[in-house]
């Protein structure tokens, strides 16, 4: 086993002596982190499981202290350790980044691999692509460097500059896909735990907000690629921070990127939860964008579940919220969500509760409208509800336009989709035109 998931037996030797079910461990942290921060505790036996198994090897600031506390244990004691933090001292030898870098953690140098990753970070940030550096003057990007090499150097301003790559980002992934804004996004997170080693107040909670949607971002771009144990991860981590600085906003967009995902990999019951979640949080947001989008992914959840009452009461409180006027990413992290957008949700959601003569409606009125993201996904989806209700023709039509859509895209997501359409058309027309017509026009772009 590779020392990134090496088991953390310092606390699974803790619980066992104590004799304690993962359950109860659950029930004794949240009463903890509640005690102390106020706030109910989110944790689950899942989380449990990731900090035993060392997935988690760092938790945020609240579960930490309320860990220490349940087990009366030091982080130390405890098997915790924060990999990434390291505290960078200016070299008075030497020019450039590379003889600034002296890496030390606890007194000890820290090891190569990891110092290679802030490496790596500031290489990126110094060679992105025009449209993602495109929001950032020279000297800014140089700031930016000098920040991440030397964190007591952050300021608003480098904060300023990483959220604007952060908004580019998102909109390049909207436009090109994952594969175009993974990377840059990756990043960003080796930079946002880079600065948490520099000075704290008075841009503690504006980082760790950053950190949280920088997360978010990086678990549904990661989730897109089919890299779903590493997307949980991230949007574990951007929940607990939200919630351990009660941004709201931020928190609920990653319960609602979560629940997206956990919904689609086929767990309804754990997408619900999330969602109500999200929900919750949205609603304490007052961003009416937000309150639409996790709405819709209550409605999705819901769906999946095969609960059709849930379902469209969600999609009612869906459409209570004006998504009209545009929005930019600076303005709200639902930005993307359109009427274009909860078109699509709706017409998902109806399709998976068997409405399919409204579920038509819907996916032809989201394309009319050109949601912003996932315009591929919006032509296999209604193609898949058209060979559902029994007409082949459009439904390979369609389904056609999201394969020349998705050629570019590189989203493992898309492709699943896409599979999956192939499939209903082979079943429920086995041997026929459009069968291998679909077929052939795949293996031309490779995606068969």
């Amino acid at each position: 086993m590779s020392s990134r998931h090496r088991r953390n037996r310092q606390l699974a030797q803790l619980i066992e002596l104590r004799d304690w079910k993962r359950r109860e461990v659950v029930d004794k942290v949240n009463a903890a982190y509640e005690q102390i921060t106020g706030k109910p505790g989110a944790y689950d036996e899942e989380a449990i499981r990731r900090l035993v198994s060392g997935v988690t090897r760092w938790p945020t600031e609240g579960y930490r202290r309320a860990l220490e506390q349940t087990f009366d244990a030091s982080a130390t004691e405890l098997g915790l350790y924060n990999p990434r933090a390291t505290r960078a001292n200016h070299s008075q030898t030497g020019t450039g980044v590379e003889a600034a870098l002296p890496w030390t953690w606890g007194g000890e140098e820290v090891d190569e691999v990891q110092r290679r990753e802030l490496m790596r970070a500031i290489a990126v940030i110094t060679a992105a692509a025009p449209a993602i550096t495109a929001a950032l003057s020279a000297d800014e990007v140089e700031r930016t460097v000098h920040a991440v090499a030397i964190p007591r150097r952050v300021d608003a301003a480098v904060l300023d500059n990483v959220e604007a790559m952060l908004n580019q980002a998102r909109l390049q992934d909207d436009l090109l896909g994952p594969q175009a804004a993974i990377r840059t996004t990756l990043t960003q997170v080796d930079i946002a735990e880079a600065l948490l080693t520099g000075p704290r107040d008075p841009l503690e909670r504006r980082l760790k907000s950053l950190r949280s949607k920088i997360s978010t971002s990086a678990g549904w771009q990661l989730f897109d690629l089919g890299r779903i144990s590493l997307a949980e991860d991230h949007f574990e981590t951007a929940r607990d921070v939200a919630d351990e600085i009660g941004d709201d906003a931020a928190g609920a967009m990653a319960m609602a990127e979560w629940s997206g995902m956990t919904e689609e990999v086929g767990k309804p019951s754990v997408a619900a939860d999330q969602a109500a979640a999200a929900e919750m949080r949205a609603a304490r947001s007052g961003d009416p964008l937000l309150r639409a989008h996790t709405a819709g992914i209550t409605a999705l959840a819901q769906a999946k579940a095969g609960h059709a009452c849930d379902t469209r009461e969600a999609l009612t409180r869906a459409d209570n919220f004006d998504v009209t006027a545009p929005r930019t990413p600076e303005q709200s992290l639902a930005y993307f969500c359109t009427a274009g957008h909860i078109a699509r949700m709706r017409a998902k959601a109806l399709h998976q509760i068997g409405d399919l003569t409204a579920a038509i409606a819907a996916a032809q009125e989201s394309l009319k409208l050109q949601a912003v993201r996932d315009r591929a996904a919006s032509h296999i989806l209604l193609g898949t509800i058209y060979v559902d209700a029994g007409d082949l023709d459009a439904g390979l039509g369609a389904i056609l336009d999201g394969v020349e859509a998705e050629a570019a895209n590189g989203s493992a997501r898309i492709s699943s989709q896409l599979r999956n359409a192939r499939t209903l058309i082979h079943v429920r027309a086995p041997g026929s035109e459009a069968a291998r017509k679909l077929d052939v026009r795949m293996a031309e772009l490779r995606l068969a």
